[in-house]
Formats: structure tokens, sequence, C-alpha cells
């Protein structure tokens, strides 16, 4: 179950084609590139998306993405893929808007465990499927901005309590800009990996006490922004992680073997072996030892 990244797949080996339904006849740019925090047990997690928005003061350019699938598992690691490069107005500009297809009774969106059972990631019916998030830039004439937004797949997939047969689609998205990111890499000791370890790092913000994933947990409860799988480098012979796309700042990192059993619709007592803090800055990485 360990490992650091699922075998490539086909769509890595191609970027993501959109066309652009306004916006045009400037040089300003915006640029955005997608990446995740993993979910355990996944060889796969295949995400349908059908547009982007863009909206600033000057309005909103919408940008339609043709019928293409993103393995978002991929992208796990500090990786990224470019999703789209945009041509806008100079101006500020507030939010990006992604449109997921996830319809029931399609599987426009799945997920792929160890071992090959596939499964439909459904959003279900009157549920929203497009996803504002706040960013805040100002673009000069030829100006560029690149962001990337981070699924956080650990709490976007949900057994579905009334179908065995797929699952829930609940994105859980944050943005950073590509100039202010940094992250933090690492190792685990080779003495807390036991036997049936589920491994996996959790990062927070701030110095708090690391707790489980709980979507439901109350407003100002301490959750984690992001998460890594460790697996073993065959090289070293030692269990690494990396957590990417954290804004600058002072985070608590926490190791835990249970990762597997951490339920994100509820409250788990997930035991957490190692706990220490450290501080990211833009453009860094900082590396940190577990043991």
């Amino acid at each position: 179950m360990l490992r650091l990244i699922a075998q490539c797949a086909a769509a890595l080996c191609a970027l993501l084609l959109l066309t652009s339904c306004g916006g045009g006849g400037s040089t300003s740019s915006v640029n955005i590139y997608l990446a995740d925090a993993p979910i355990d047990a996944a060889s796969s997690v295949n995400i349908s998306l059908t547009e982007i928005d863009i909206t600033g003061d000057a309005g909103t350019s919408y940008f339609q993405a043709p019928a293409t699938t993103l393995n978002f598992y991929q992208l796990q690691g500090g990786l990224s893929q470019f999703l789209l490069g945009a041509d806008v107005s100079a101006g500020h500009y507030s939010s990006i808007t992604l449109h997921f297809a996830a319809a029931p009774g399609t599987t426009d969106s799945n997920i792929t465990f160890i071992g090959g059972n596939t499964y439909p990631l459904v959003i279900p019916s009157g549920a929203p499927t497009a996803f504002t998030l706040p960013v805040n830039f100002y673009l000069t004439q030829n100006g560029t901005a690149n962001y990337t937004i981070d699924l956080d797949l650990r709490k976007s997939i949900i057994p579905d309590p009334t179908n065995p047969g797929q699952y829930i689609l609940q994105p859980s998205l944050r943005v950073v800009s590509n100039a202010e990111a940094g992250s933090i890499s690492g190792s685990v000791a080779n003495t807390l990996v036991t036997s049936g370890c589920s491994g996996a790092v959790y990062v927070y913000s701030g110095k708090v006490t690391p707790t489980d994933v709980n979507i439901n947990a109350p407003p100002g409860t301490v959750q984690p922004i992001s998460s890594a799988l460790v697996g073993i480098n065959s090289t070293t012979a030692q269990y690494n992680f990396t957590v990417g796309w954290l804004p600058p700042g002072l985070y608590t990192v926490a190791f835990t073997c249970q990762a597997a059993q951490d339920n994100p619709t509820q409250t788990d007592n997930i035991s957490f072996t190692s706990v220490l803090t450290t501080t990211v800055a833009a453009g860094q990485t900082s590396f940190v030892n577990l043991n």
C-alpha cells in the first residue's frame, strides 16, 4: 500500500487543451496548474473538468475544456500538471472557478483501487458542480500570473452511504500562487513504519496538535491542509515523502501509520507517532526527519 506515486497514466502524457470563450485580445495571461494530496489504497483517480472561469473587476472569462479526464493520483509528491494558459485583460482578478463532470449514472470521473476495482465518482444531483477559489492578483499589460490548484483527494472522496457501487466526489480545493509556493520533504524513520502500516504525513498550518481528517468538524477545528503518502526509496532504503504547493509560513508535520483508517466524514482516533514543526519559504523546500 505504501507508494510515492502510481505508474504513469496517459493523462500525464498530454496537456489538457482548452479553447477560450472570452477574454481574448490581450497579451496578459493566467497559467493554471493542478496538483493533489493523495488518498490511500487507490491506483488512479480520474476526474473530468468541463469549464474553467477566471473572474476579475472587468467580468468573467470562460474557458471550456474538452472531454479530457485527468488522473489526479499522478499529481502527488509536489508534482503538478499544466491545465490552462489563458489570455485575459490587464486588471485585478478575484477568483478561479472549476466545473466538474461527475453526474450520477456516468463514469466521467472514477476511482480505481489497488487490486483493480473501479467505481464511479459522482456529485449527487442538486449538489454544486462548480467550485470557486478566491485569488487576489493584479495583472499589468503583458503580465503573467501562475497559480496551482490542489485537490485534496483524502477529503474529496467519500463512500456513498446509499450505494456501495460508487463514491461521492466532494471537491476540497485550495489555490496558491506559484511564486509564493514552497514545499516540505523528508524522511520517516524505518522504526516507525511497522508491520501493516498505512503511512502518511499530515501537514497543518501553524503549531498545533494534529488531528484526523473530518470534513464535518465544527468551524475552527484543527484540520490538515495537505498530506502525502510515505513510500520506500529503493536506493536509500528510507521512507520518504514530499508535500508541495504550500504558502509561506509555520507548519506542523505529523506521521501516522493509520491513514487508511481515517474516515473523512467523522472523528477517528488516529495515532501520530512523530510530530514536529518547520517553516516554509517561497520557492524553497524545507527538509525534515520524522523519528
